[in-house]
């Protein structure tokens, strides 16, 4: 009888702390789903610019300039607006052979450039639909402040994205994506650092990724925020 009382209690002991840590689950989500709902409408009433950088080997290979806003439909709109001045170009074959390498970096920082824009800013209603799934975990950064929830299977067989939150003031602090190109072995990461503007709206203000076994980093910066569309 004893046995059979313990057994219930403990029962009962994890049964609470499973819907516990159930309901705070289902509470993170919401309020992440609501943030990005909220500045994402917020955002829809400014223009910016872009700023993307890349490297290659370290060393610094172009730098291009977008304007960027939304449309009426909610849909991204970036439109080049500068771009850093050229390598100069070198004769012969050596030439040929930095042309054709050059050929290659841009059609991979394009791919690089698409894969970003699946992944950011989060969907929250593919947020919902990974949650519902039973595909989210829980980290605490900071205990009874700060969790990470990470989503994997985000866009792709084998990735993840992974959004950290600040409970006390309800906003985001971080995204981070790991995630591939051409194959699961072409694996890229990325991470999202958010800035707030004056109103209280969050925003993108640097994303960097890295393609390791490319060689190649590309550092988006976000600024010049201002109301309406340029």
């Amino acid at each position: 009888m004893k046995k059979i009382l313990f057994y219930a209690l403990v029962f009962s002991i994890l049964s609470s702390t499973a819907t516990a840590q159930s309901t705070q689950t289902q509470e993170l989500v919401t309020a992440i789903k609501t943030n990005l709902a909220k500045s994402k409408k917020a955002l829809m009433q400014y223009s910016w610019i872009e700023t993307q950088t890349v490297f290659y080997k370290g060393e610094q290979k172009s730098v291009k300039q977008y304007q960027c806003y939304y449309s009426v439909d909610g849909q991204l709109q970036k439109v080049e607006s500068g771009a850093g001045a050229p390598a100069p170009a070198k004769r012969g074959i050596r030439g040929k052979i930095v042309e054709n390498k050059v050929d290659d970096i841009t059609a991979y920082v394009n791919k690089a450039a698409a894969l970003i824009k699946t992944y950011l800013p989060p969907d929250p209603a593919k947020i919902q639909q990974i949650y519902a799934g039973g595909g989210t975990t829980v980290a605490v950064l900071v205990p009874s402040q700060e969790y990470k929830l990470s989503f994997p299977n985000y866009n792709l067989q084998g990735d993840q994205l992974s959004i950290s939150i600040n409970t006390t003031t309800q906003m985001l602090t971080g995204v981070a994506v790991s995630s591939y190109i051409n194959n699961a072995s072409d694996v890229v990461s990325f991470s999202l650092t958010y800035a707030t503007l004056p109103d209280g709206t969050q925003y993108a203000a640097q994303t960097d990724l890295v393609a390791a076994a490319e060689n190649i980093k590309i550092v988006l910066v976000n600024s010049g925020y201002t109301m309406g569309k340029q």
